[in-house]
This record gives structure tokens, sequence and C-alpha cells, in this order.
């Protein structure tokens, strides 16, 4: 399958530009519900509820915050309306391009929860480094995406393509993969099995 077509030198896919444009935040809450992705955002809020610092990068509308029961979680998101609506849950919302983005503090979590699926390996590489790089040390860096032959995107009908339009399904090797390149250890691999509402049984990989 062909690389998205992107607009350098943000790395951005073109498909997740009409995506901000056309997506409400509420309507990504719904899908997210009705998924069962939120189910994985409770699993990851109840991972980051120790840390000291939290990073959430492509926060979107704030849910992994408000599942985390914590405001202090800063989050970073391209999309206005998702920025505007992640400031209900977070006292901190950076507008900003993800791989463009370098904090003013190194925190000791950072999270991306089903935001790499779009782009190539060799963006999400580059940001993975680039985290890396400004991760405190003995940090970690805490991964959600969806695996398998049921990927994201793959039905212009799926809920899910509000979530990550067009975007092809990983393997869990692949962001293994990434991690390993970009100078991380894959201490803890997990597959959680969750239920649509109204769509068949999807698998999500978690790696930190």
């Amino acid at each position: 399958m062909a690389s998205p077509e992107v607009d350098p030198p943000t790395g951005v896919p073109k498909t997740l530009h009409s995506w901000w444009s056309r997506v409400d935040p509420d309507e990504l809450d719904r899908a997210s519900h009705e998924s069962g992705r939120l189910e994985v955002l409770r699993h990851l809020g109840a991972l980051v509820r120790a840390s000291k610092s939290v990073l959430e990068l492509g926060c979107g509308s704030g849910l992994l915050a408000q599942e985390a029961n914590r405001r202090d979680i800063v989050g970073v998101d391209m999309c206005s309306a998702m920025a505007q609506k992640a400031s209900t849950r977070m006292d901190t919302v950076v507008r900003e391009n993800m791989l463009e983005f370098y904090p003013a503090d190194s925190p000791d979590t950072v999270v991306l929860a089903n935001v790499l699926e779009p782009y190539s390996a060799e963006v999400r590489r580059l940001l993975l480094a680039q985290i890396y790089d400004y991760l405190l040390p003995g940090g970690q860096v805490v991964l959600a995406v969806t695996v398998g032959e049921t990927g994201l995107g793959t039905s212009s009908e799926s809920i899910l393509d509000l979530v990550f339009p067009s975007a092809p399904p990983m393997q869990a090797d692949e962001i293994e993969e990434d991690l390993l390149l970009s100078g991380f250890d894959v201490a803890v691999p997990e597959l959680l099995c969750i239920r649509r509402e109204r769509e068949a049984t999807t698998t999500g990989a978690l790696s930190h």
C-alpha cells in the first residue's frame, strides 16, 4: 500500500487535514464509546495515574484525562475544535503539530493513544526519536495502536473512521520495531480485546 501523501515539512498525511475540519469532538467521543476505544483509554488512564508529569500527543477531545481523572495532563493537538473541547477536561492544551512540538519541561510519561496509525514508519520513528530526546531519563512512552486485519479505516462506514480515516491496519511487531529503533526498550507489551457496540471485535496493541 502506498504511503499517504503528505504536506512537507510537517509530515502530516493529507487525509487528516480534511478530517480535522469536519469531525465534531462530540462525535469522536460517541465513536470512542461505541467502538470500545474508551475501554483502551480507561486502561491507559490507570497506567499513567501514578506518573508525575504526563504529556499526551494527539490528545483529541481529552478523553484520556477524563478517564485518568487528571486535569494536569498536558495535551497537544493540531485541531482547534479538539483542543477547545480538551480544554474543558485538561488545564493545559497546546494547539500545535505534535511532530514539531517540544515541551518546555521534560515529562516522565508521554502517551500516544491511537494517533500513529495514519503515519508512515519513517515519520513514526522520527517522532519517537524526538520523544526519546525530551523524555526524562527513566521515563516511559505509552502507545496504543489498533492492530490486525480489522484495522481502523477499513470501511468507509466504520464508526472508527471518526478516529482515523483511511488508516491501514498495523501489526504489533511494527510498532515494537519503531520503539526499538528509536532507542526505547519494549517493557510491557499487551494485547487488549475490545467489543464494539455495533461492529465486530477488534484488537488493540499497547506497548510502553
